[in-house]
């Protein structure tokens, strides 16, 4: 069994996403993953989530005897760099974002990472697009959902939760691809909600928006994140179109999904095809559909929640370690 080795690049603690998600699969898979933890740590060493899964905190993953081969796992462009540091037998990059906008400083390691990948995996289309054409082994694996830990109705309402009128949720980075003016003028023309808001700043110093139907309750812990979605009476993914977002393949489209909740978001492309969902890009049309689905019954919760089983994240981490499993032979 290959052994998978993450550099610093995420708080493991932090926002629960993709590659903490696929490495987990990887591990109860019965591949060994050493997961160098970003922070700093006044005791430096292993801290083992399982037999298979160990957290290097101030510490190198090469200072811990591991299984070959040794295949290292880039999801920060620059990163490439630090090949020589691992040896690796793989060297794999999980591209998720477009490198324009916000991400634009991760353009000139695009070449290094076409010179020096073995295999590049594409969360969005149009970034298998643009790897496609310029690298013999490139794979498009979008995003998925821990379907188990999102689908049960949890027992208890969380206390910080507002009460009396319905609930609009967003869950996620509170980052500037949010369309903040489109938000404002929704919500400032509906008293009649509560707007609520879970996630981490990034790029931002504080939060955009100052009303009094308007709760930023700040990141919530993972295994806290089923309890508040399962109180929204609708999701929100509220993005601007931009050629940074094209790409962008949201993983809280399938947490919203498996919850089962009813979701209004802006025209993306990689939501254009997904079943069921309500998009606008105005305001005032993104509006009346918020009116809509509230004043409506709830026809497609069942085909919604089908939806986010068979986009798993075992299935996704499944499909990957096929083309994995080719490349390391």
């Amino acid at each position: 069994m290959p052994t998978f080795i993450y550099p610093p690049s995420i708080p493991w603690n932090w926002m629960f996403q993709r590659p903490q998600q696929l490495l987990c699969q990887f591990s109860a898979s019965g591949q060994t993953v050493l997961y160098e933890d970003l922070g700093n740590f006044l005791q430096p060493g292993i801290r083992s989530l399982s037999p298979t899964l160990l957290l290097c905190q101030g510490i190198s993953a090469m200072t811990i005897p591991h299984p070959q081969p040794r295949i290292l796992w880039l999801t920060v462009p620059s990163h490439i760099n630090l090949i020589h540091s691992y040896n690796p037998d793989l060297v794999i990059y999980d591209a998720v974002d477009e490198p324009k906008e916000e991400f634009a400083s991760w353009a000139p390691y695009f070449p290094a990472i076409l010179e020096r990948a073995n295999l590049i995996f594409c969360s969005g289309q149009s970034i298998f697009d643009y790897f496609s054409k310029r690298h013999p082994q490139v794979c498009l694996v979008p995003n998925g959902v821990d379907y188990v830990h999102f689908s049960p109705t949890p027992k208890q309402r969380p206390t910080d939760l507002p009460s009396g009128k319905p609930i609009i949720g967003y869950s996620g980075a509170i980052a500037p691809w949010v369309d903040w003016e489109l938000l404002r003028t929704v919500i400032q023309g509906s008293p009649e909600f509560n707007f609520v808001f879970l996630g981490a700043l990034f790029q931002l110093n504080k939060f955009p928006l100052k009303f009094k139907n308007v709760f930023y309750l700040g990141l919530k812990a993972y295994h806290q994140l089923p309890a508040y979605l399962h109180h929204f009476d609708v999701a929100l993914i509220p993005f601007l179109q931009t050629e940074m977002t094209k790409g962008c393949n949201p993983i809280k489209l399938y947490e919203y999904y498996a919850a089962g909740i009813r979701v209004l978001g802006t025209p993306l492309a990689e939501l254009l095809t997904v079943p069921n969902i309500n998009l606008e890009s105005n305001p005032q049309l993104f509006s009346l559909r918020l009116r809509y689905l509230l004043e409506g019954k709830d026809f497609s919760k069942a085909e919604r929640m089908a939806y986010a089983q068979a986009n798993d994240w075992g299935e996704r981490a499944g499909r990957m370690l096929q083309q994995i499993f080719l490349q390391a032979d």
